[in-house]
């Protein structure tokens, strides 16, 4: 029920600290914790989430644990192991319903499930956390455990909400309303943004964003010839040359609806054609659908005898331009059952499109290794002309800030962490209503006009980062709020 995750220490604070663009946070971060790290002193910080892989939180928890313990925190990061499909297919609602879909009839025999699955969770972790122990839990899934573990051991406990909505609906209201009682138990509150919170947790609640650590392999540096080098081992590129592969391979969805090699039946064009590119989860909430739609209408508005108010360079952009949309493998992501049902929604979207603009899209899953899939998501953030996030929901958006940190041209929608990372015209482009294919066409269109904008822009994302949005600002965060809970 319980599982332990081993942590590698990658890189060292000092080795940060030689990078001079990192240097200052590091020393900031230093400099800002030493009161609450000695408050902590003999305590454990137990960081328990849903899932080991697959998603922002357990690719942003290696990191946080690994500086917290180089600070002199002991903390450790604990999985809870349901074999139980039920139960994240119940959580999964209780997600959608946060962010104001899905169906607001919870199902009572699933609500039994969640219960009783939390008590066999909560019984497991009781043994192994002290009385004077840390707790912090993140999300829905483990909320209830976490709460039956603070009400047997009376530890100072934290929930992070990773999701949210800034509309409150009758949806969200009603998943708030089952999980308020759980959440009492717990002294504090994180949120990612004020929006977040709900009425019932204004006074109890902190804000800290999520964050990205700049040398994981997914965002460390890349020289041209590394990008290369990666999308030929991942078959998204065909250098005409022998290049050890992955383990497995990226696969590109085909007209026959099968998954084959990204290169056949011909190579993409990644390095030689303007590419827009989105990399989530498959989820019916990140867009992919209106994008490729938009993508389309804009191909065909393009095409038409009638258009004749775009400059021949920005006409050529969007004819050459080619829409990648990637994702997981969904059977890596443990936590998301509705990732398979999502990915067949778009393979039906992309096979109803006429053969020419079917062409100049491709639906692409990434390879399964976890480290494999980071280098490729790396190297295709860094050689798409434009880097999209159009998602309906989201509640901050990660792949954005990666993005950002590489400097690239951002096209993201006008919700939730997304605003508060891409500010419109100075950062990147906000699409004002990402479900509209017609609203996303022409901010797209809007951004392949801008090319004179793109250094600009690109610049001031990394910028807006490096100031908010890297690990150490995150870990100061955490640090302040479990210091001030202790003491």
């Amino acid at each position: 029920m319980i599982q332990l995750i081993d942590i590698d220490v990658e890189h060292t604070m000092a080795e940060y600290a030689t990078d001079t663009v990192l240097r200052n946070s590091v020393e900031a971060m230093q400099n800002a914790v030493t009161d609450d790290v000695a408050a902590l002193d003999g305590r454990t910080v137990w960081m328990v989430n849903s899932t080991a892989s697959g998603g922002g939180v357990a690719e942003m928890m290696p990191k946080l644990v690994s500086l917290s313990r180089a600070l002199g925190v002991d903390a450790k990061w604990a999985v809870i192991d349901v074999d139980e499909p039920v139960f994240f297919e119940f959580t999964k609602e209780i997600h959608n319903l946060l962010h104001g879909a899905g169906d607001p009839e919870l199902v009572d025999h699933e609500r039994e499930i969640y219960e009783a699955t939390s008590r066999s969770v909560a019984d497991e972790l009781a043994d192994r956390i002290a009385p004077d122990d840390v707790l912090v839990v993140h999300d829905p899934q483990p909320l209830a455990a976490g709460a039956m573990v603070v009400e047997e051991l009376g530890v100072p406990a934290v929930w992070r909400c990773h999701i949210g909505s800034e509309e409150h609906s009758e949806k969200s209201r009603t998943a708030w309303k089952f999980l308020e009682p759980w959440i009492s138990d717990y002294d504090r509150t994180v949120f990612t943004l004020p929006a977040y919170v709900p009425d019932f947790l204004a006074t109890d609640a902190d804000i800290i964003p999520p964050a990205i650590d700049p040398f994981s392999a997914k965002n460390r540096r890349m020289k041209p010839q590394e990008v290369a080098t990666v999308l030929a081992r991942a078959d998204l590129i065909d250098t005409g040359h022998p290049v050890k592969q992955f383990g497995q391979p990226a696969r590109r969805l085909q007209a026959d609806g099968s998954f084959a090699p990204a290169t056949k039946p011909a190579d993409i064009g990644l390095l030689f054609r303007p590419t827009i590119c989105q990399i989530s989860r498959w989820d019916s909430l990140k867009g992919f659908v209106p994008l490729l739609r938009g993508f389309a209408e804009l191909k065909r508005d393009v095409r038409s005898a009638a258009d004749s108010t775009r400059s021949d360079d920005h006409r050529k952009r969007i004819e050459d331009a080619r829409l990648l949309l990637v994702g997981p493998d969904p059977s890596s992501v443990a936590d998301d059952p509705e990732g398979r049902a999502a990915l067949e929604n778009l393979e039906e979207e992309w096979l109803a499109l006429d053969p020419e603009i079917r062409d100049d899209a491709a639906v692409i899953v990434m390879p399964p290794d976890q480290h494999e899939s980071a280098l490729v998501i790396n190297a295709l953030q860094r050689c798409s002309s434009v880097v999209a996030q159009n998602s309906l929901q989201e509640g901050f958006g990660l792949t954005v800030t990666e993005a950002m940190w590489k400097r690239a041209v951002l096209m993201g929608s006008d919700t939730g962490g997304i605003t508060a990372q891409i500010r419109d015209g100075k950062d990147g482009r906000l699409v004002p209503d990402s479900g509209d294919p017609a609203s996303v066409a022409e901010t797209l269109d809007s951004v392949l006009e801008a090319a004179d904008k793109w250094d600009d822009w690109s610049y001031s994302a990394q910028r807006h980062v490096t100031d908010n949005y890297l690990v150490f600002e995150q870990v100061t965060r955490w640090l302040e709020t479990l210091g001030r809970l202790v003491r």
